[in-house]
Formats: C-alpha cells, sequence, structure tokens
C-alpha cells in the first residue's frame, strides 16, 4: 500500500544502510506494505540478512552500487550515510527525492505536534526533561528519535498527541521535509568533524532544524546564538536570558543541568499555554535529569568517587562535566577522534589543571600532543582497560576519576552506552569498590 510523502505517492522505496534507523524504515515498510529495496555498505548479521532476503525486494550488502535505484520512487538515507554518497548524488541528479527518516516518520504522524531538539550537548536530558514535564501538565507525549527509539517506530500510533524528538546533525542534513513546531538548539560547538569537514557545514546541518518553521513555529535558543545563527521564520524564544521559572530545588543541580531544565520549561511554556514548572521539584524529576552515562555516579574505590560520562563524545562536553566537578579529577580522554575542539580542550586544562590526565585510545597521540603543546602533565597508555588502572593508580582518596573521553567510541566500542558498562563493570571489580550510597545530586 504506498504512502503519500511530501505530496509525492510511494510504492518503492530504497533505504541507504541498515542500523538501528534502517531497521526501523524496513518494519515501517514492511508494516505499511510498502515495496523496498535496502544496500548497505557492511556485511550484515546472518539473522538480519535472513529477514531482509524475505521481506526485500532486494538487498545489496558490502557497498553501494546505483543498481538498486533504476525503479524507485524515494530513497531514505539513514544518519549513517554522508551526504555526499554517490548514491545519493546519483539520486538527486536523476530527480529521485531523498529523504530522512525524520520526514518519513513526520509526514506519517499527521497534523499533531512534534518538538525537536538538537545541540553539541544536552539533548538527551533536555527531551527526557521536556517528555517528563509535559506528562505532569497532562500532555500525551513520546519521546523519540536521537535518544535510541526511532520516530518511525512510533509515528503512527496514537499513543501521544505531541512528539518531542532528539534529533542529531546527520538526521538533519538529510532531512528535506521535516517541520517541528518547536525547535530547540541547545548549544553549539566544534563536534564530528570527522563527518561534516568544517564547522560551518556543521552548524548548517544543526540550523536546517529551522529551514521549514514559519511565524506558527519557536525557535527556541541561547542568548548567546540567538543573535548570531539564522533561526529562520520561527518567533525566537530565548531560554536563558532570563532563564524561565524553574522546578524547586533547581539551583542544587549544577549550571549544565539547569541550563537542560530551562529550555525544556520553555519549550513546555510554548506547548502548554499557562504552564508552571515551580509546582514540581528536581527530585520528581530525577530519572529524566541524571540519564545514565552521563555524570553517572558509580560508586567509590578507595575513597575515590568515579564517574562515568561516556556519553561526553565532544570536548566541549568534557569540558561541562570539568566544571560541574568539584574535587580534584583524574581525567580519562580517549577513543575514536572528533577532529575538532581538543586545542580548546587542552587551554581550558592548562588554565584548571586536574589532578592527573590519562590519555588512551585510538586518538591518543592526537590528544597528547595538543596537551603537551600547553605543556598540560599527561600520561599515554594503550586501551580502554589500562586508561581505566592508570586512573585508579594516580587518584588520592577525595578525588573523582571522571570518564569524560572527548572522543567517539568506535575504536574499541559499539557505542558509548557499551563504553560506559565497560567502565563500570571494570569499577565494580576493583578491590574495595563501594556502590553510591545516595544518586548523584
Amino acid at each position: 500500500m504506498p504512502v503519500t510523502v511530501g505530496g509525492k505517492i510511494v510504492e518503492r522505496l530504497l533505504v541507504v544502510g541498515y542500523g538501528v534507523t534502517g531497521r526501523a524504515v524496513a518494519q515501517f515498510c514492511v508494516r505499511r506494505g510498502v515495496s523496498f529495496s535496502l544496500t548497505d555498505a557492511g556485511r550484515l548479521a546472518p539473522a538480519d540478512e535472513a529477514w531482509l532476503r524475505e521481506h526485500a525486494r532486494a538487498v545489496e550488502t558490502g557497498g553501494h552500487t546505483l543498481g538498486l535505484l533504476g525503479d524507485v520512487d524515494a530513497v531514505i538515507a539513514t544518519p549513517g550515510a554522508p551526504a555526499e554518497l554517490g548514491l545519493l548524488a546519483e539520486a538527486r541528479r536523476r530527480g529521485v527525492p531523498v529523504w530522512s527518516e525524520l520526514d518519513l516518520a513526520s509526514t506519517v504522524s499527521g497534523e499533531r505536534r512534534l518538538i525537536a531538539v538538537t545541540g553539541t550537548n544536552g539533548k538527551s536530558t533536555t527531551v527526557s526533561l521536556i517528555g517528563a514535564l509535559l506528562a505532569r501538565a497532562g500532555v500525551s507525549n513520546v519521546v523519540a528519535g536521537n535518544i535510541g527509539l526511532p520516530f518511525l517506530d512510533v509515528a503512527d500510533a496514537a499513543l501521544w498527541d505531541v512528539a518531542v524528538l532528539e534529533v542529531s546533525s546527520f538526521q538533519l542534513e538529510q532531512s528535506a521535509l521535516f517541520h517541528p513546531c518547536v525547535g530547540a538548539l541547545l548549544n553549539l560547538t566544534p563536534n564530528h568533524l570527522e563527518r561534516h569537514g568544517s564547522m560551518a557545514a556543521y552548524t548548517a546541518a544543526k540550523l536546517r532544524l529551522f529551514a521549514r518553521q514559519d511565524a506558527a513555529d519557536a525557535a527556541v535558543l541561547p542568548a548567546d546564538l540567538a543573535g548570531r545563527v539564522d533561526h529562520g521564520k520561527g518567533r525566537l524564544l530565548v531560554f536563558d536570558g532570563p532563564m524561565p521559572p524553574l522546578p524547586q530545588g533547581s539551583a542544587e543541580v549544577g549550571e549544565v543541568r539547569r541550563l537542560n531544565l530551562a529550555a525544556a520549561v520553555t519549550v513546555c511554556r510554548e506547548i502548554a499555554p499557562g504552564f508552571d514548572a515551580t509546582w514540581c521539584s528536581v527530585g520528581e524529576l530525577r530519572d529524566a535529569l541524571y540519564l545514565p552515562h552521563r555524570q553517572e555516579e558509580v560508586g567509590s574505590v578507595g575513597g575515590v568517587r568515579l564517574v562515568n560520562d561516556s556519553k561526553a563524545t565532544s570536548p566541549a562536553a568534557t569540558v561541562a562535566a570539568l566544571r560541574s566537578t568539584r574535587e580534584p579529577t583524574v581525567l580519562l580522554l580517549g577513543g575514536r577522534s572528533k577532529r575538532g575542539g581538543y586545542d580548546e580542550l587542552a587551554r581550558f586544562l592548562a588554565a584548571s589543571p586536574p589532578r592527573a590526565i590519562v590519555v588512551y585510545g585510538e586518538a591518543r597521540d592526537e590528544i597528547a600532543a595538543h596537551l603537551a603543546a600547553e605543556r598540560v602533565g599527561h600520561v599515554v597508555v594503550g586501551g580502554f582497560e589500562a586508561a581505566v588502572a592508570a586512573g585508579l593508580a594516580a587518584a588520592r582518596p577525595g578525588d573523582v576519576l571522571l570518564l569524560s573521553p572527548a572522543c567517539s567510541s568506535f575504536d574499541q566500542f559499539k557505542n558509548y552506552e557499551e563504553r560506559g558498562d565497560a567502565f563500570r563493570r571494570l569499577a565494580q571489580a576493583s578491590p574495595g569498590f563501594r556502590p553510591p550510597a545516595v544518586a548523584d545530586t
């Protein structure tokens, strides 16, 4: 059964990539009776390939050719497919629409309201807070997108009135139709330059959030960006100048989480007129405010507090974590390079030196060179396990051992969650480990 997307009847789709998003698109096609083919640059797990061979018109693995492009109505580019991919360029040359999963999902979701949140840091926490606050205000909502649940998995479900979506630069880069009624850009610092190539291109991808908004929509930004970037035609709402009234106890949660709260409350006030955040406390929002792998208290070893901030995959996120840490700190840095921002991180560390810095992983030489240029002391080791051991050896009672890597995890792990879980396991296996007595506040 065809679907109509952007005014075009779509009976045959080509899906580029079979990660989490590609799987969601394929399953949607099966549910809705849309014919689809799939191409993936890698090799698929046997179970995945068997399922696709049963349900898809054609399956291509190990690279992208033009063979499947001949008779499709549109192409769905998943986030892992770079915009300059030859297959996508040829599709556009032939006049075949290239859409993102967000485009497809927002179309089938009908006229319901969409909130989209992007930024370098704080996206997951902010969308979780928006979802929790709206639920407390009686607004039926679903939290989805880059946070882990593909929007397409729930786009045509009847269980929500408002969708709260975390969206990444990779998703926005491919989006041609996506139109949130409220778009929030939390911050903007160098990230994913290994994909986008330059800060200008990364910024342009983020600003596509506002590209299709009009005067009936709202663009939510911090004061430092409001006058510097093109937020399109939507009404400008500044969430930190001044901050709106926040939930009780917000003064105690630290600057970064307080900004996330301010952005969330600003969005909620736009969605639910008369919304008042002061009737609840941060304690009631704890599950949304303290997500796993985001400055997460793991426990202690020999009086050293261990904090898992594996989600800090950019230098700016690491700086934010350091600013939120009051005790002397042993910092674990490393993984796969983001190709930008390490010079600024090194300057910050030179001005506010931690107790010790352990550099590891694929990016260790690159990061170490920046630290050496700023005369910041550090130790270089090989892999992740050696880094944790070296960090524990360098720490003293009363210190914090902070995993805030400023890198992606893909040199050794599937994702930042797997890296954070490994940190937790290594901590728990250390002699003298004690779990946290009270969750972090």
